[in-house]
């Protein structure tokens, strides 16, 4: 139910289960930006109406980040988007049933970035092997040991118990270039027993180390392994069945490899996680690539042995405006890409973001996932001549 000490015009009561039971067989998902989210002129009768002609079985509300929520969190008041509103509530409230009645999954999405709280205080924010600072993303020490990793635990922690959501998935949780601070290097040592980063023969960090990406994927892993224990423990234990989702990138030459850099080791997250699952990014737009790439990867993880219920496919609709090229991707693209996802054990497709679907695309869903409901029994598999 909602938290007693956070009142809203729009509270009428507690708010229902956003986990109904018996969930969908298949699962087919549109993800809303926050910034729908939060935006009082949202029409939620009319996104519920596209995501019922859409036979979407699930929706994913952004929640913000600790640094911005869509509701007030009692511990840090002055995150609040709108003080005195909770949009996650009155967004939930018109979507957690279709409009015949039927139940809708509700998962919560949570922002690792926390681009204003390093502005306030960039010793929180990781560095680069030249010394220069993240702009967007907290350092390795931040996210396993420090203040940054702690309040991302326990925000997760707050929705679980405040939503009782189906799943909460973590998006921009990654490395890049910026693991190379002081304290990183002494949280690499503990970690790893070795005296020092690796090194290339010129003496520079070897970045490209294997042992790097080992040593972030377990830092990531780290963190999950404690949201998965504080979502446990909420709600009087029933949290332990609020599903945990990560986002990862693709590694379209190798994908059965994840993407070790990153602090993606594919294998590493899922044996440190209980029921952890990876959300992949099949963005086909960013660089331009052909849709049956996707049916690629998921046969390249099905052949590396993987637990296929444990991965979702997440096509992007954004395209690369860096080379000149579209804002998005086709809607020919579109219907390939979410045909191409729910292949080889995919049972999970997700599109995003709502803020960039047309007509255009709503009528391909309507047609691609016209075989999925929301009954645990009467889904059926996409008929493979129809891909």
């Amino acid at each position: 139910m909602l938290l007693p000490d956070n009142p809203s015009p729009e509270d009428d009561g507690p708010l229902p289960t956003l986990r109904p039971s018996p969930a969908p067989r298949e699962v087919r998902s549109l993800s809303v930006d926050f910034g729908r989210v939060i935006d009082p002129e949202t029409d939620w009768d009319a996104v519920s109406e596209q995501l019922a002609d859409a036979h979407a079985t699930t929706v994913n509300l952004g929640a913000g980040r600790v640094e911005f929520t869509a509701f007030d969190w009692s511990e840090h008041p002055d995150a609040a988007a709108e003080p005195g509103t909770d949009h996650l509530a009155v967004a939930a409230r018109m979507l957690r049933e279709a409009p015949d009645g039927s139940p809708r999954q509700i998962n919560l999405i949570v922002d690792a970035f926390v681009p204003e709280w390093i502005k306030e205080d960039p010793r929180v924010a990781g560095t680069g092997v030249r010394g220069r600072r993240s702009t967007h993303g907290a350092s390795a020490t931040q996210l396993a040991t420090g203040e940054v990793g702690d309040r991302l635990v326990a925000y997760v922690a707050a929705l679980g118990e405040r939503y009782d959501p189906a799943a909460i998935e973590v998006t921009e949780l990654f490395f890049s270039a910026y693991t190379y601070g002081d304290e990183d290097l002494a949280l690499y040592r503990e970690m790893s027993a070795e005296a020092d980063w690796p090194r290339t023969e010129d003496g520079a960090i070897d970045t490209e180390s294997p042992l790097i990406g080992r040593w972030r994927s377990e830092v990531i892993a780290g963190l999950l392994g404690r949201m998965r224990t504080a979502l446990d423990a909420v709600r009087d234990g029933e949290g332990r069945q609020i599903g945990l989702t990560m986002d990862v990138g693709v590694d379209w030459e190798d994908p059965a490899s994840g993407r070790p850099k990153s602090g993606q080791d594919y294998r590493i997250l899922l044996s440190s996680v209980r029921d952890l699952r990876l959300q992949l990014w099949a963005y086909i737009g960013i660089p331009l690539r052909p849709p049956a790439d996707i049916e690629q990867v998921t046969a390249a993880l099905r052949d590396g042995g993987y637990d296929m219920t444990r991965f979702l496919v997440s096509v992007g609709l954004w395209g690369d405006r860096s080379t000149g090229k579209a804002r998005r991707i086709t809607t020919t693209a579109l219907d390939s890409a979410v045909r191409s996802a729910a292949t080889n054990g995919i049972t999970n497709v997700n599109v995003t973001p709502y803020s960039l679907m047309t007509a255009g695309d709503w009528d391909v869903l309507r047609s691609a996932w016209a075989d999925t409901t929301t009954s645990t029994g009467a889904a059926s598999p996409v008929d493979p001549d129809q891909r």
